[in-house]
């Protein structure tokens, strides 16, 4: 394996620079796995304890039961370098409890040399050192959790090289199957929503070429499947539609555990975009999609689509809706002068760089707008806006903090 997918690899050099850097493991709070890898002494019984509770190469195995304790079905969690510094977790289901074992992959990637180079390295581990002979050929459906490129971009070469079905959620399958017509019309929203936003015109040049940069890599693909809110499939594994962080982002429900994609992740809160940008994405969306999971019952364990397991969604999904009402009033503060959602985005989050600068942007926008949606903003500058042709610069204003018309 060292030789072929993993000839990228050198373990060795890994592991040096761990041990050099143990202050750094130290803030990612992986000292407990470099001591074990220190105290490894190569016995079968070590590598088990170590496989199991860590994995190999990116490579975690994990079972899901059904409630009557009858099925089951072997996961693996697959850390792929979708873009530079960017991990994602695909995950590889089998069910053997059919004629022959039914193969699902939930997300594929984002189809460019690193993701592909990953992804044969993790079939290539659960192979010899799982004992799974899972191959990407022997997939049977990829089901992709929403269409997003870090997520879907190897969609183009699953339907290429495998046999796979390919089932993507119906609102975001013009994503997938239109790809050069959603492009367009997606840049001319944010061409829009940006003026509206008050970014400068030479930022917004900038912002338009960051957004366009790398999309000629992926292209159209037929679809097989559209999928819907409690679609089966495979063996019974349950779709849930959650829109909000995309409008046809959805969770599998694999028996007692959830693969939630970017709608629950365990550390970080999922981005946000507003709705003028993306129909059924915004935060009224989302708080009902976690409101939605949050009454799932018989779940153990959550995988997200990024970061480690989740031991307790439900609390998980308290902490991110108030993460995100306590931004709703930093806004409302921040807004008790006129702001333009740009002016939001500085207060928020200062100021940024690269593709950072659209997603602070995206950010501010969706909590602005929805603000605005339940009527504690209004638009300041009515009259300039009525006036104006073309698309005027919006600001906002708490109306806690406009006087009350004379009597």
């Amino acid at each position: 394996m060292l030789a072929n997918e993993g000839k990228h690899l050198d373990p060795d050099g890994a592991y040096l620079a761990l041990v050099a850097s143990r202050d750094d493991v130290a803030i990612a709070s992986e000292l407990e796995r470099l001591d074990a890898l220190q105290a490894f002494d190569g016995s079968d019984e070590a590598l088990a304890s170590y496989k199991g509770k860590y994995g190999i190469c990116g490579v975690r195995s994990f079972s899901a039961r059904s409630e009557d304790g009858e099925r089951h079905a072997e996961i693996y969690r697959l850390e792929i370098e979708t873009f530079p510094r960017h991990v994602n977790n695909v995950y590889a289901i089998c069910s053997v409890h059919e004629e022959r074992p039914f193969y699902l992959l939930f997300d594929v990637g984002s189809g460019l040399p690193s993701s592909q180079r990953d992804l044969d390295l993790a079939f290539a581990v659960m192979t010899t050192m799982f004992g799974r002979p899972f191959s990407l050929a022997e997939v049977d459906e990829c089901v992709v959790s929403h269409a997003h490129s870090d997520h879907c971009g190897g969609v183009t070469i699953l339907k290429e090289t495998t046999r796979a079905k390919l089932a993507v959620h119906e609102l975001d399958a013009r994503v997938i199957d239109g790809f050069e017509e959603r492009v367009v019309l997606v840049t001319k929203d944010l061409e829009v929503f940006w003026r509206r936003a008050g970014v400068p015109a030479e930022q917004r040049g900038f912002m338009r070429d960051m957004y366009l940069a790398g999309k000629q890599l992926f292209r159209s693909v037929p679809i097989d499947r559209l999928l819907r809110d409690g679609d089966v499939v495979g063996p019974g594994f349950v779709v849930h539609h959650v829109p909000g962080h995309c409008p046809g982002l959805v969770c599998l429900q694999v028996y007692d555990t959830l693969l939630t994609s970017d709608h629950v992740l365990s550390r970080i809160t999922p981005h946000q975009f507003p709705q003028s940008i993306t129909p059924f994405a915004g935060l009224e969306h989302y708080f009902r999609s976690l409101a939605k999971i949050r009454a799932l019952g018989g779940i153990r364990v959550a995988w997200g689509g990024h970061e480690e397991p989740i031991t307790d969604l439900r609390t998980r999904i308290d902490e991110i809706e108030a993460f995100h009402r306590e931004r709703l009033d930093r806004v409302l503060a921040i807004c008790a002068r006129p702001c333009t959602v740009h002016d939001v985005a500085i207060a928020l989050f200062g100021e940024r760089s690269g593709y950072d600068v659209i997603l602070a942007v995206d950010e501010a926008g969706a909590h602005v707008e929805y603000l605005h949606q339940v009527g504690k903003l209004r638009v300041h500058n009515l009259a300039e806006v009525e006036a104006a042709e073309g698309d005027p610069v919006f600001k906002y204003q708490t109306k806690s903090a406009v006087p009350a018309p004379a009597a």
